[in-house]
């Protein structure tokens, strides 16, 4: 899980298919990103696997990818 001294690796920037995210609303829980058109994203919780779409704002990259941009 990600803690609260870790929200330096989280961005907006370049949200692709494929991507570690997580959400503002719940930084707890991870997501990867199936597919992004316009300003949604269609993601998988990686804990449940269940489906959502979610906005691309609301979207963070999570990880060493995060900190490229």
């Amino acid at each position: 899980m990600l803690d609260a001294h870790e929200t330096h690796a989280l961005t907006h920037a370049g949200i692709t298919p494929g991507d570690l995210v997580c959400l503002d609303a719940d930084p707890h829980y991870y997501y990867s990103v199936i597919l992004v058109r316009d300003d949604r994203c269609w993601v998988r919780n990686l804990e449940n696997g269940l489906d959502a779409i979610a906005s691309a704002r609301l979207c963070r990259r999570v990880g060493h990818e995060a900190s490229q941009f």
